[in-house]
């Protein structure tokens, strides 16, 4: 009985932690005063003190308001977008604070943004942020219960010189968009709350540590008791249950959690994705402050000589690279359903490995891959050596700004190392997010520096693999490489044996001490298809095929296309399974990186 009491008060504790956790936020989804601000003249005329003419929806884009310049004609080699617009931008409607906020702290979350976003409450600016890759979170402060005017300056223009050719910021697959695509919603926080919790798991035997830092801004201290629950994600039942008490001091305080899970614990992996849910609430005898429900899987990443080891099982990566192509939004999608729908189309066609190309997705892409059984690799940047000088001879290839190589660069250094510790603290807690490294080919970039980056990354969390660039050099710390070419040894992907298939790659990966992955193989193109014109009917325009199309009229072979399609995609085909077998014929391949199932847009690939 008296145990029987003990659960049904802390079922009861949880539920009510839900329901006032979901009291404690408020959605700002919907329409928003707005303004261009094409002179950046705002910040020196105060526009925040400003009601503005014009009205856009968020979450959206100016792009897909129609704002900016309109555009006609192509850019060269990629989609064009139909409205352009570079610069700040003003955003600004009334908020209501409920009474039941009263002294709580106010923060607002703005999950994709690009890339500086300004907020000002009633006039006072109170918080600036720059994450590509993760939400910007704003500290409100204090507000009193009643309206407020909120009002954000976003502005898209190059924040850290990081250039615009890598897939984070770029026009050449997603575009250099203004406004919130994500979440925006603002959250009361209680006196008393968790920071960001982390979840940390072992397989053999199973067992589960949470870190996290415990706040008390309260005038006191606390007699907190903690109640954690954890449940299978698809039945929902309850597979584990504790209440733990801790004294809080003022400030900050540690929470460091730790248990053996009893036997019947499901391990995750690509080919059974099982998911647990652990929900954590902190309360004292006369109320709850804070719950925090986590999704997560128990696995294992790490290695062998040759091998990326899941649980100690050896696992070969067959995956695809990702560079965001959505050419209806212009961004990438904050829908777990989007995700879902993407990587149910991995798994048809037997992958189960995707590469963020010199990008980061959005939380949405991470939960998708956690339940449906994708391994993530997700990087920050792409500079290389051409991007740093002047393209005269292709002037479409010149890089804004010419941002130097990392270690060689301030700014792009300075974005680099925080968009990397940002990028666990808010995707740590994934089983899919097993591998990192800093970027796409560095070739001009100073890898001791860099290494120098990712060491205490590593020492700190052991959740995933680190290495420090994709291609290009491999350095002590690394655990893994994604190559075509590896120094001293050769290459790692291309065609050789005619039309042979007595041969492998055998004599250069079984050379290398960590598991190697053969990097950004096909590249095979194919003929475009003119009936695919007209699917673009989003913010991008495929008018580059468009002027293809003319100049295959002038040529007499429109009529063709058909055909061509057929046969140059008969070849890719082909080509791609020719490159492909070479690396499940090498014992001691880890894996591929597809470029790409999908077509690279504007480049008329397959």
């Amino acid at each position: 009985m008296k145990l029987s009491k003990t659960i049904s008060l802390t079922l009861l504790s949880l539920t009510l932690g839900s329901y006032l956790h979901a009291q404690n936020i408020q959605s700002l989804a919907g329409t928003w005063q707005f303004s261009l601000d094409p002179t950046d003249q705002g910040m020196k005329e105060n526009w925040q003190d400003r009601s503005y003419d014009k009205t856009i929806a968020l979450p959206g884009t100016t792009d897909e308001a129609q704002y900016g310049g309109k555009t006609c004609g192509s850019d060269f080699g990629i989609l064009t977008r139909a409205y352009k617009y570079y610069g700040p931008a003003w955003y600004s409607r009334e908020i209501e604070i409920p009474s039941e906020w009263n002294g709580k702290r106010i923060r607002m979350e703005l999950e994709r943004v690009l890339w500086e976003s300004r907020v000002f409450v009633d006039g006072k600016e109170v918080s600036v942020q720059d994450a590509l890759s993760t939400p910007h979170y704003h500290d409100l402060g204090y507000l009193s219960p009643g309206k407020h005017r909120l009002t954000i300056r976003i502005n898209n223009d190059l924040i850290y010189n990081i250039g615009d050719k890598g897939h984070v910021y770029t026009e050449y697959t997603q575009s250099i968009w203004n406004g919130v695509v994500g979440r925006i919603q603002l959250k009361a926080i209680e006196p008393v709350h968790f920071s960001n919790p982390q979840v940390f798991t072992k397989v053999f035997p199973c067992s589960l540590q949470l870190m996290d830092t415990l706040m008390n801004t309260s005038s006191k201290k606390v007699d907190a008791r903690i109640t954690w629950q954890l449940t299978e994600r698809e039945s929902g039942a309850v597979v584990f249950t504790q209440v733990t008490e801790q004294l809080l001091q003022k400030g900050a305080n540690v929470l460091n959690f730790k248990a053996s899970m009893p036997e019947g614990i499901k391990l995750w992996n690509d080919v059974t994705p099982h998911l647990y849910q652990l929900k954590v609430t902190v309360r004292d005898k006369k109320k709850i402050y804070d719950t925090r429900e986590i999704e997560f899987g128990f696995r294992e990443v790490t290695t062998s000589k040759s091998k990326v080891l899941i649980n100690g099982k050896p696992v070969f990566l067959r995956g695809n690279l990702d560079c965001v192509h959505f050419p209806l939004t212009g961004y990438p999608s904050c829908k777990v359903e989007d995700w879902e729908k993407i990587f149910r189309i991995y798994k048809d066609y037997g992958l189960n490995h995707v590469r963020f190309h010199s990008w980061c997705p959005p939380e949405a892409a991470f939960i998708a891959a956690d339940r449906i059984g994708i391994y993530i690799q997700a990087e920050t940047i792409w500079i290389d050596w051409w991007m740093s000088v002047e393209q005269k001879e292709r002037k479409e290839m010149d890089t804004k700004g010419h941002p130097q190589g990392l270690g060689k660069n301030p700014s792009a250094d300075r974005y680099v190392q925080q968009e990397l510790t940002r990028m666990i603290d808010a995707y740590g807690n994934h089983p899919s997010f097993i591998m990192q490294c800093i970027g796409n080919e560095l070739g001009n970039s100073d890898f001791e520096v860099m290494e120098s980056w990712m060491k205490p990354l590593k020492e700190k969390d052991s959740r995933r693999l680190y290495a420090t660039s994709t291609a290009r050099k491999i350095m002590p710390l690394d655990q893994y490489m994604v190559t075509h070419y590896i120094d001293g040894l050769g290459g790692t992907r291309g065609l050789r044996g005619g039309a042979s298939t007595a041969w492998d790659f055998e004599d250069v990966y079984s050379r290398s001490d960590i598991p190697i992955l053969s990097h950004e193989i096909g590249q095979w193109p194919v003929y475009p298809k003119w009936e695919e014109i007209k699917k673009y009917t989003g913010v991008l325009k495929a008018r580059n095929f468009e002027e293809f199309r003319e100049q295959a009229c002038k040529n007499k072979i429109e009529e063709q296309n058909e055909e061509f399609v057929a046969a140059s995609g008969a070849l890719n085909q082909i080509m791609y399974k020719y490159e492909i077998e070479s690396f499940l014929r090498t014992p001691s391949c880890a894996g591929i990186q597809l470029l790409s199932m999908q077509d690279y847009q504007g480049r008329a690939k397959r």
